[in-house]
């Protein structure tokens, strides 16, 4: 009888079909134990909770946590295949797929799970937020005033032996300069490997920040200075848009960490405040390894003509006090005599 035989046939084809349910992210044998990157704004964004739970993943969540688990087991044995015929699918660039060693589990923990006063939920996805630009508009190597999603990495990070560290060497803190004239701003960084610097017009946070090979972060140093109006200890914050001068260090200075900019023509008379912004290669300030920690940055309060608004004001100011004097001196010797 045919019976047994036609049964078996459909048992198998039952569970083959079961197999490409469970598995719907397979893309040939380059695609095993990868999770796509979709473009899709529903893929894993269905069901978004940004409360409490702080889900991003939503109702897919589950869903891809067990694609991913359901083809890990095969992924390291097609990945070694790959190599060993040079298969580039999963090279560190050229696919569009992520790697399933590289999930981290930490990212589907909303770090409440005993709660604690003071402290927020994270957002959580089951797939390194692979898609959390959805729908949004991507920074895609640009600066864009209006706002935008970036979803490069961040990249790798020091170890604590290694943090940015700096400090403003000239202008000294209080220190006077004349108005008008040139003058040069230096800052002494350490654990910087400076002197890369991309493209911001086109490159501006579009690579993840990475280390040479001492462990130190690869990128450079701004050097920013705002007016603080009339004094020299405002308690309003000055307006980050605002700058009378910016300046991005794209050289390695003195090859030992210090790093300098040239104001030209100098500044008008005035209070000021200079600062460094440390950053990676492609712009993005840099990312340190633990939360407690020195600053990566420093900034210094300087004046330029005695913090008068303008020089000739100041020489105003100074003959008007001295012409008074006088006047009250003579004043008090008639009176005297």
């Amino acid at each position: 009888m045919l019976f047994p035989e036609v049964l078996l046939l459909a048992i198998l084809g039952y569970a083959f079909a079961i197999e490409a349910a469970i598995i719907p992210e397979f893309d040939g044998l380059g695609g095993l134990g990868m999770i796509r990157r979709q473009s899709h704004s529903n893929k894993f964004t269905g069901g978004q909770h940004f409360g409490s739970g702080q889900h991003f993943g939503g109702n897919n969540a589950a869903k891809a946590k067990k694609v991913t688990k359901t083809t890990t087991a095969v992924a390291a044995a097609t990945k070694n295949s790959a190599a060993a015929t040079g298969d580039n699918d999963f090279a560190a660039s050229g696919n569009s797929c992520l790697d399933a060693e590289n999930i981290q589990a930490g990212s589907e923990s909303t770090g409440q799970e005993t709660p604690t006063a003071g402290q927020a939920s994270s957002a959580t996805d089951a797939n390194n937020f692979i898609n959390f630009c959805s729908g949004q508009t991507t920074t895609n190597g640009l600066q864009v005033k209006a706002g935008s999603c970036n979803g490069i990495v961040m990249g790798k990070i020091p170890s604590t032996s290694n943090m940015v560290s700096a400090i403003i060497t000239s202008p000294k803190p209080g220190e006077d300069l004349p108005a008008g004239k040139t003058f040069t701003v230096s800052v002494q960084t350490k654990g910087l490997a400076a002197g890369s610097f991309t493209n911001a017009a086109a490159t501006y946070y579009s690579a993840p920040q990475d280390l040479d090979s001492q462990g130190q972060v690869i990128g450079h140093t701004h050097l920013t200075i705002q007016d603080l109006g009339n004094s020299l200890q405002p308690t309003t914050a000055p307006d980050p848009v605002s700058f009378v001068f910016f300046k991005g260090v794209n050289d390695a200075g003195d090859g030992n960490g210090l790093l300098s900019a040239t104001v030209t023509d100098g500044l008008p008379a005035g209070n000021y405040r200079v600062c460094s912004m440390t950053s990676s290669s492609n712009h993005q300030p840099v990312l340190m390894p633990v939360a407690q920690r020195g600053a990566q940055d420093d900034c210094q309060k300087f004046t330029v003509g005695a913090g008068s608004d303008n020089e000739e004001t100041a020489a105003k100011a100074t003959s008007t006090r001295a012409t008074a004097t006088n006047a009250a001196g003579k004043k008090k010797g008639t009176h005297r005599n």
